[in-house]
C-alpha cells in the first residue's frame, strides 16, 4: 500500500472525468497547466523535460506507476478500475483546496475541446516549451 499525495488524488480525477488515449496525453495536459501560470502552484509539476514527441515528467510517470501497481488504472490503456473509482470516492475531497488548479486543468481541456491530440500538439506551441532542446528540462528552480 502506498500513501497517497494530492497529485495522485488529481490524476485520478482527471482520469475519472476525461478519456486520454495515452500516457503522453495525460503529461502534455499536466505540462500545460503547469504552465498557465506564472507562478508556481502548489499542485503543479514543474520536472518536464522536452522530448520529441512532447513533454514528459518523471514525478508524473512515477505516479501513473504508483497507480498501475496499486490497481487502481488498468494496465492496458489509462482507464480506472473499480478499485480506483472507489479510493478516488473515498479521497476525492481533498482537493478542495487546489479548486484553482483543477479549474485551470479544466479550462486547458476545454479550451482545446477535450481532443487529446490537439493538447500534444499545442505543447510545442508553448514558448517555454520551445526555447529548450529535446533532453533538456523545461522549467528551472
Amino acid at each position: 500500500m502506498i500513501s497517497y499525495t494530492v497529485q495522485h488524488v488529481l490524476i485520478l480525477r482527471l482520469l475519472m472525468c476525461y478519456n486520454f488515449e495515452s500516457v503522453r496525453s495525460l503529461h502534455n495536459l499536466l505540462f500545460l497547466v503547469s504552465a498557465e501560470k506564472m507562478e508556481q502552484q502548489d499542485l503543479g509539476f514543474y520536472d518536464f523535460v522536452r522530448t520529441g514527441t512532447g513533454a514528459y515528467s518523471r514525478s508524473v510517470q512515477r505516479i501513473i506507476d504508483d497507480l498501475r501497481k496499486e490497481k487502481l488504472i488498468a494496465e492496458e490503456g489509462l482507464r480506472l478500475t473499480d478499485k480506483g473509482r472507489r479510493i478516488y470516492a473515498t479521497l476525492g475531497a481533498s482537493l478542495r483546496p487546489f479548486n484553482s488548479f483543477w479549474n485551470l486543468c479544466v479550462d486547458v481541456v476545454e479550451r482545446h475541446g477535450g481532443n487529446p491530440e490537439e493538447l500534444n500538439r499545442r505543447v510545442f506551441y508553448n514558448l517555454t516549451f520551445r526555447r529548450v532542446k529535446v533532453g533538456e528540462r523545461v522549467f528551472f528552480p
